[in-house]
């Protein structure tokens, strides 16, 4: 499991019609019962048209998840950017930055659980397009952390080992949270930045 945070909320309003609800229901179904496990005719089935009109739309079932995992990855990056834009400080932008992870993951778990899951079944070639994006994520992330050492606000470690460990933690949310559960995505995700910020001592 990768430890970028290159997840983020999926803006659906830049997407509309057919081609938005084939990708919608196959997230659906890539995390019901897995993507090898899903076929063409699922995905169809489920939506209520023929395999061709998939077709007219994607070539493979392979270029559906690449949809899926490339949205997510621009979103994240585009959300990343925004914190480190801001003029706030290094602790107030990592805050900002974990919450922001937590939350947009909790409210996209299909599709940050097929992310996580099934993004290695991808071509080789497709991977690599995906790192490269997740490396840029990860560059925002650790110079923020840089400036917050500089500053005297954080611990003088790797930046690469802390942020691995910052945003990982952030990421595993999507593994045990419960969205049926008594605390909302916003409550969990301010209570994960606050705690891998200032510690679990009192």
């Amino acid at each position: 499991m990768t430890t970028t945070a290159a997840v983020g909320k999926v803006d659906k309003r830049k997407r509309s019609g057919r081609k938005a609800q084939i990708i919608d229901v196959s997230t659906e179904l890539f995390r019901e019962k897995g993507y090898h496990a899903t076929s063409l005719d699922d995905i169809a089935d489920r939506i209520g048209f023929t395999k061709p009109a998939i077709y007219y739309y994607f070539k493979s079932k392979e270029d559906i998840l690449f949809a899926i995992v490339d949205e997510i990855v621009d979103s994240g990056l585009e959300r990343m950017e925004a914190v480190a834009a801001t003029d706030l400080s290094p602790t107030e932008k990592m805050h900002d930055l974990l919450a922001e992870n937590t939350r947009v993951i909790l409210e996209n778990l299909d599709a940050n659980s097929v992310f996580y899951n099934e993004r290695g079944l991808l071509s080789a070639e497709r991977e690599e397009a995906i790192r490269d994006r997740e490396r840029e994520y990860t560059r925002v992330a650790r110079q923020i952390y840089i400036d917050g050492v500089e500053a005297g606000e954080f611990t003088d470690v790797d930046p690469a080992v802390a942020t691995a460990t910052l945003l990982g933690a952030s990421i595993w949310a999507h593994r045990w949270f419960d969205p049926n559960g008594s605390m909302t995505t916003d409550e969990v995700a301010e209570q994960i930045a606050t705690l891998l910020l200032e510690g679990y001592r009192s």
